[in-house]
């Protein structure tokens, strides 16, 4: 059974908020302070970046779940890399409709609409990468596979922000899905694994209102499209 890829996530904002697990539940910790390594457009887009990690660590551990791989049981299929890349992580994808897919990994998750092409959001940039493909030359086992995707022009900044919202909605819908399903205590004990008293860790239910707002802000956040992020 695979998992996805785990990286260390270092909190690189000023103040960050820190929920501990107490009660079957989360409250509102200590406020840590740290020097300044990066730079964000807005804090929309930190925010996302905060999201998506946390959602691609409960996707990985989802996978590795006692009871079962849980993608597997909602329907994702399981691409297995090449012989040759036995260090490499299964690529999981999910065909969420006739014409939209969306495929998991470790640095990012890649959703592709046939009507408008694909988008890679990045884990740690948040900022949706353009392709007006809809499908890959080369599957996305690492970083290097993408270059096909880049800064979107005007036009295709639309398509984006269509494709980010329904991303979005998906993942909404997951959460709620793996919460009804698999219970409450079923995601606060992947977010115990998760909370290393360094990152920002979103309540299950925290998680889901903060994706509504990430999904009512796109707008604002792609208009920062063109800013870097200083690494």
């Amino acid at each position: 059974m695979a998992t996805l890829l785990h990286w260390r996530w270092s909190e690189v904002n000023n103040r960050f908020v820190v929920f501990i697990r107490h009660n079957r539940g989360f409250t509102m910790g200590v406020e840590v302070k740290q020097s300044s390594k990066k730079s964000y457009p807005n804090e929309g887009v930190k925010t996302g970046i905060e999201l998506l990690s946390q959602q691609i660590w409960c996707w990985g551990r989802d996978i590795l779940r006692v009871d079962g791989n849980w993608l597997i049981d909602l329907g994702f299929e399981v691409i297995y890399p090449p012989v040759e890349m036995e260090r490499v992580k299964n690529i999981y994808m999910y065909q969420i409709s006739e014409f939209q897919r969306i495929m998991l990994r470790g640095f990012g998750v890649f959703f592709t609409d046939d009507r408008y092409g694909s988008i890679f959001v990045p884990r740690y940039e948040f900022i949706p990468k353009f392709a007006p493909v809809n499908g890959f030359n080369i599957l996305p086992w690492g970083v290097d596979d993408v270059h096909e995707f880049n800064t979107p022009n005007a036009v295709e900044k639309e398509y984006c922000t269509t494709m980010l919202g329904e991303l979005i909605d998906w993942i909404i819908t997951y959460e709620e899905d793996t919460l009804a399903i698999l219970g409450l205590d079923y995601r606060l004990d992947v977010l115990d694994l998760w909370h290393n008293g360094k990152r920002r860790v979103f309540s299950p239910q925290d998680s889901i209102s903060e994706w509504i707002q990430i999904r009512k802000d796109i707008e604002k956040i792609l208009n920062f499209q063109d800013s870097s992020i200083s690494h």
